[in-house]
């Protein structure tokens, strides 16, 4: 019994040594060093780092003694705007248990002294991605390392595949993708005998496809090499005896695919959880698709053709998304169709043909439905509207639907993307939609909507674009659109609106240029994007660019009074249209204070006055239109006022300047502030004047 207690008290005691022992303060040391290297980092990094104990630093994973540092992770610290940051590799080399070192997206253009990695023994993983490496020579020092894990995906690596890194021959995950290599890599695949993870994706690697090379890897279970230049002709085969495969993306290449699996060549049991098939030519969706593919099947931009109905009748399928957008198939989809894919979660099967009513009944699981860009018709099933509490998406635009949006016992309460723009429908604005909080699009432009919108639109706190032009809404403009602080673009042209911009327009805090959302408007795999006017014409707005538009489109409508000076404090917006309405009273000088404004239009109302000097400032300006007003006066030709044509300014038989044919006389037309300009100058010449001859008495 002693013994026991005496054993017990000196593991107590070695346990408690070990506690109290602290990382070593020579890798306390490097860490401080590698913060202070990074030059700017974002406030909210290192926020604990003021406690004596550096195992317990935000970033930093010690061994269980609680004295080696393992791990090191420091992600996205530093802001997007800051200077390319080289750091010193010798720091690094000062963890000499360090496993794994993370440091991506952190703008590290490359390492100083790089060598000093090849003292890290134990490294396994490796992540940078997301920075801005463009030398790829300088990875040489990964031969010296029992790497299992590189990841160096969205940097500027450029040239061959680095030779450096077929020479690690313990790589288990390899990640190249999204940098600007090219050439083959058949060379470097005959070298690698353990990969697991391969992604080479969004390269620009070419030659033939490496058939016979990838059919070695037999230890590989993700293989994606999408977007590309391989070419030829490849048969799904080549991959058939991989037994541990389970993700394969060869899409959006230069390639043929056979899908056929009845070659004696191909394994009966050819399974796989994901198969991304995207433009590979492919001309037929064969049955064991639906059986072998236990996840995601990608097959959007090939040459699919006829009914899409005779593939999975009589099919069960466990898949979770299925893509088959952008082919060229047709036919109806049948009322049951959950039957044959009761597990979905995301359906695209926009940019087809398909035609006849819309399925009754779809998984109820759905979290993204896009029908969009067929030939649909009839009426929304209410199933939609009403049984679908998990959809996040739902794209049907561009069909020909008729009948109303949504009753009022509609409930979507997830719903947060909603496209349902060209298309016949009626009746008012769905107010059902007031139960859909997390709304961040509304776009149901260009149907036959009618009604008081002020009476129907609920207040929607997290909507990002409200997109209602071309159909016949009447009355004020809402003044709850004030109370939505996050709306990036609002479109309400081409309806029927009446009343005065509301004065709280100003109360959007977006607009001011203080969104504090992380814009993310689009979901992954959507190919819908929001169509709206800029500098006069219509543009398609996808996800990347969405992030950075701001913009007010109220144009063509009855809307009078005065432009608010409220509108003049948007320093956000970029874009502002509220010609084709009856508008009156002058330009604000205050305009002027748009700094962050591309273009401009006022055209077919009936502003008055002189244009305001202050407007020579709005230096992004790229499209202007004032016509077919009653402007008067000098038209202002400084900075890029010197570019615009006349066609900004027809239909102002009282405006006077180049780019017009009418000459300014010096009338009081002209604007004050050029008026005393002009006298100035008549002043100066006349002083002159007199100094010369006063001059010419002396000398006399």
């Amino acid at each position: 019994m002693g013994i026991n207690t005496s054993f017990c008290w000196c593991f107590i005691l070695v346990l408690l040594w070990f506690q109290s022992q602290g990382c070593l303060e020579e890798e306390r040391a490097a860490l401080l060093q590698i913060k202070d290297s990074m030059g700017s980092y974002l406030s909210s990094a290192f926020s604990n780092w003021y406690v004596k104990e550096c195992c317990d630093w935000e970033g930093v994973v010690c061994d269980p003694s609680h004295t080696r540092i393992q791990r090191i992770f420091f992600p996205h610290l530093r802001s997007d705007d800051s200077e390319p940051w080289f750091p010193n590799a010798t720091l690094f080399a000062e963890f000499k248990d360090l496993q794994e070192l993370e440091l991506p997206g952190n703008h590290i253009g490359g390492f100083i002294s790089i060598q000093a990695f090849r003292k890290l023994k134990h490294l396994r993983k490796l992540n940078l991605r997301d920075n801005s490496i463009q030398n790829g020579s300088n990875l040489w020092w990964g031969k010296y390392l029992s790497l299992y894990n590189l990841d160096l995906s969205g940097n500027k690596l450029q040239g061959n595949f680095p030779d450096s890194l077929c020479a690690n021959l313990f790589l288990r995950e390899l990640i190249l993708s999204r940098n600007n290599l090219f050439g083959s890599i058949n060379s470097c695949l005959g070298n690698m005998i353990t990969p697991r993870l391969l992604d080479l994706s969004e390269n620009q690697f070419n030659g033939s496809f490496p058939s016979l090379l990838i059919s070695n890897l037999t230890n590989i279970e993700s293989l994606v090499l999408s977007s590309n230049e391989f070419q030829g002709m490849i048969s799904l085969c080549v991959f058939a005896n991989l037994s541990r495969l389970s993700e394969l993306d060869i899409s959006f290449n230069h390639l043929e695919v056979e899908t056929e699996m009845m070659s004696p060549s191909c394994s009966p049991s050819f399974r796989l959880s994901t198969l991304s098939l995207g433009g590979c030519n492919v001309k037929k969706i064969y049955p064991w698709m639906f059986h072998n593919i236990t996840s995601e099947l990608w097959l959007s931009n090939n040459n699919l053709t006829g009914p899409f109905i005779s593939n999975f009748q009589n099919i069960t399928s466990k898949l979770t998304i299925l893509d088959i957008s952008d082919n060229f198939l047709r036919g109806t989809l049948p009322e049951d169709i959950n039957l044959n894919f009761s597990e979905l979660r995301h359906l695209d099967l926009s940019g087809n043909s398909f035609n006849g009513n819309l399925p009754m009944f779809f998984s109820d699981q759905l979290q993204m439905l896009d029908l969009s860009n067929n030939q649909f018709q009839g009426e929304i099933p209410y199933s939609i509207k009403s049984n679908m509490s998990c959809l996040l998406y739902l794209g049907l635009s561009q069909n020909n639907l008729t009948g109303d949006l949504f009753p009022k016992n509609s409930s979507l309460p997830n719903l947060r993307w909603l496209h349902l723009n060209n298309n016949r429908l009626s009746g008012t604005f769905p107010y059902a939609l007031s139960k859909s909080m997390k709304l961040r699009i509304i776009d149901i432009q260009n149907n036959e909507l009618s009604g008081e919108l002020s009476s129907y639109l609920p207040v929607l706190p997290k909507l990002n674009i409200l997109i209602l032009r071309g159909n016949q809404f009447e009355g004020q403009l809402p003044v709850k659109i004030c109370q939505m602080r996050d709306l990036h673009l609002l479109d309400l042209s081409e309806n029927d609106l009446s009343g005065d911009i509301p004065d709280c327009v100003d109360n959007v805090t977006s607009w001011l240029g203080r969104s504090e959302t992380a814009v993310g408007y689009l979901p992954d795999g959507s190919r819908n994007g929001i169509v709206f006017t800029t500098k006069g014409r219509r543009y398609i707005y996808k996800a990347v660019v969405l992030s950075f538009l701001m913009g007010v489109d109220v144009s063509c409508n009855r809307l009078a009074g005065k432009i608010p000076i409220q509108m003049t404090r948007l320093k956000g917006i970029r874009i502002l249209n509220v010609s084709n309405n009856l508008l009156t009273g002058q330009i604000p000088s205050s305009l002027g204070n748009l700094v962050n404004l591309e273009s401009l239009d006022l055209s077919h109302n009936n502003i008055f006055g002189v244009l305001p000097h202050e407007l020579v400032g709005l230096g992004l300006l790229a499209a202007f239109n004032v016509s077919f007003n009653n402007l008067s006066g000098m038209i202002p030709i400084e900075h890029q006022f010197g570019t615009f044509e006349s066609d900004s300014y027809l239909g102002n038989p009282d405006l006077c300047g180049h780019p017009l044919q009418i000459k300014c006389n010096g009338s009081t037309e002209t604007p004050p502030i050029y008026a005393r300009a002009e006298k100035s100058v008549s002043i100066m010449y006349f002083a002159v004047l007199i100094c010369l001859f006063f001059i010419v008495i002396c000398l006399e």
